[in-house]
């Protein structure tokens, strides 16, 4: 068996959620927006990070664990969800619009964005079910530990260049001035995304205690 290429296909099927827009695009492109490219970055990075324990917990028995943990997953959804919830509602309620002269980085420490980032992540448990299910595919129990240490590695690289990418892209100059003349707007839409998905997080978690 090729066990390369089923490293390589597991990290492909990764990228593919890229175009799929959720929590974890919208906190990094919200953050790059309003704070600039490095907010944005701590938020990718949180993000990754998230990425990268949901990917070893996947990659390693663990999802079966979580899966059918029962209270403990529960209690992940519910806490995710009233995070994401919580960060919703001060979107929706509005923030003083963006200073384009003052420094956008000021407006929270890297650390909280990083911990945004990370919670948002961490928030959607369904993300280690997902994991689980490529590695279904792409990878058996014989597979050596260096395949699924590439796997993982190129999964996280992956994770890391997209959410920097998007943290570059959406702190240019242009972009910031069309967003200071749509913030409004752009984050109260932001807000009910992420409020709803919350929302679907805390109910489905009440339902499986």
């Amino acid at each position: 068996m090729d066990y390369t290429h089923s490293a390589l296909l597991a990290i492909g099927l990764f990228a593919l959620t890229f175009f799929s827009p959720g929590p974890n695009l919208l906190v990094v492109v919200q953050a790059s927006l309003s704070s600039g490219r490095r907010a944005g970055i701590a938020s990718g990075l949180g993000v990754a990070t998230g990425d990268a324990l949901y990917a070893g917990l996947g990659l390693f028995g663990m999802a079966a664990l979580i899966a059918q943990g029962g209270l403990l997953f529960s209690l992940i959804k519910l806490a995710g969800g009233l995070y994401l919830i919580w960060y919703a509602i001060g979107l929706l309620r509005g923030r003083a619009p963006v200073d384009l002269e003052a420094r956008p980085e000021t407006a929270l420490s890297f650390t909280q964005y990083f911990r945004r980032g990370l919670i948002t992540d961490l928030a959607n448990p369904q993300t280690v079910l997902f994991f689980a299910s490529i590695f279904s595919v792409t990878l058996t129990a014989h597979t050596p530990l260096w395949a699924k240490a590439l796997a993982w590695a190129g999964i996280v690289a992956a994770s890391l260049a997209w959410r920097a990418f998007l943290s570059y892209a959406f702190s240019v100059a242009p972009v910031r001035r069309g967003y200071a003349r749509a913030q409004g707007v752009l984050e109260r839409v932001v807000g009910a995304a992420l409020g709803l998905f919350g929302a679907k997080l805390v109910v489905e978690g009440l339902q499986q205690r």
